[in-house]
């Protein structure tokens, strides 16, 4: 994936990126304690890299 000029992103790491990105966000709209927050937010990009690892595995049989 080409963002711009001189800056490549291969799909793990645009996954990684996303699942970032988001984990983070979720962690700081919910209503928690500082310490819950950081657990919240480990926990939803394990999931989160979990899942997207999984369904991509799950794909590929298909891409052939």
């Amino acid at each position: 994936m080409n963002v711009g000029p001189g800056f490549k992103l291969t799909h793990l790491q645009a996954m990684l990126l996303f699942a970032l990105a988001i984990s983070i966000a979720f962690g700081f709209l919910s209503r928690r304690k500082p310490i819950e927050r950081v657990k919240y937010i480990v926990w939803s990009l394990f999931l989160f890299l979990l899942i997207g690892v999984g369904i991509g595995w799950a794909m590929y049989p298909f891409s052939r």
